[in-house]
């Protein structure tokens, strides 16, 4: 359980707030365009950054204590290896200073296949070896919590899914919850616990499924397809709403390729896309905006 009562921090003129905020689940994700916040409230969790108020990890106030005695492990986008040093003593260092656990070590080595890394220098394996590096040394500390910074965000789809998964694996095994920063949609494609959207320095909204999702904010991060703006109101449009004929409407061109065509059309000024799964027939498109679902800025 992670809990945010009062809560607010400023860094370098940014301020993020938390008035309340309660997240129980272990798979956790928090969403947000670049500048939202994400870094400065994982940062804040693991101590790097000093706010005001009450984080709580499992009942326990964390927020007056330093980063090494809050069992919170972080790995930052940048994984934050020491490049001169060996893959051996970067995860040993989780040993030394952060209180880990050598069982652990032993273990997480041989089911990562990283052994035949152990003598090399941080700085001379590759990006990929270089997470599962991270990973490792992240969960010989024995966190409570574990903090993910867009970690994998350089991977193509398919290798960002099998590191999340792997996560996901050990904080089942090992008993710890996680909180993962992304700003693509494809990482939830596991399922979540509860989903945080964050925008400007506060909380758009959490839920714990896409069917909970309310505000145009959250929806225009996850996917822009099928979202529309017209006269100050926000609809996702479905195929209900969609309405293609020869005689009038609005003038749309297919878009995408077999596997994903889309129409795109034009509606008070602005363009946007849309992915019936009805037959796409006819000169014109018609927005039934009375049958589409309204949601919230």
């Amino acid at each position: 359980m992670i809990t945010f009562r009062e809560f607010s921090v400023m860094r370098e003129g940014f301020r993020l707030e938390i008035p309340d905020l309660r997240l129980s689940g272990g798979r956790n994700f928090v969403v947000g365009r670049n500048g939202s916040g994400k870094s400065t409230l994982l940062h804040s969790i693991a101590g790097l950054i000093k706010g005001k108020g009450i984080i709580e990890i499992n009942g326990v106030n964390i927020n007056d204590l330093p980063p090494e005695d809050r069992k919170v492990g972080l790995i930052p986008q940048d994984l934050l290896l020491f490049g001169r040093l060996s893959v051996e003593n970067n995860l040993k260092a989780s040993v030394k200073y952060a209180h880990g656990n050598l069982d652990i070590y032993r273990e997480i080595v041989e089911e990562l296949h990283i052994k035949s890394l152990l003598p090399r220098k941080a700085s001379e394996i590759s990006i990929g070896q270089a997470q599962k590096v991270a990973i490792a040394r992240a969960l010989i500390s024995e966190p409570s919590l574990l903090l993910m910074d867009e970690p994998f965000s350089f991977q193509d789809e398919i290798s960002r899914l099998g590191m999340i998964s792997i996560i996901d694996e050990y904080s089942k095994r090992y008993g710890f919850e996680y909180l993962y920063a992304t700003h693509n949609s494809r990482d939830l494609d596991n399922g979540f616990s509860n989903l945080v959207s964050l925008d400007s320095g506060e909380v758009v909204e959490a839920v714990d499924s896409f069917n909970g999702i309310q505000h145009f904010r959250t929806f225009s991060l996850l996917d822009y397809r099928n979202l529309i703006s017209n006269e100050g109101h926000y609809y996702l449009l479905g195929d209900e709403s969609l309405d293609f004929n020869d005689q009038s409407g609005n003038q749309y061109e297919i878009v995408g390729n077999d596997s994903k065509r889309y129409i795109r059309f034009k509606l008070g000024g602005e363009f946007f896309f849309a992915s019936p799964s009805k037959e796409i027939n006819g000169k014109f498109v018609k927005i039934d905006l009375s049958k589409a679902k309204e949601i919230l800025y």
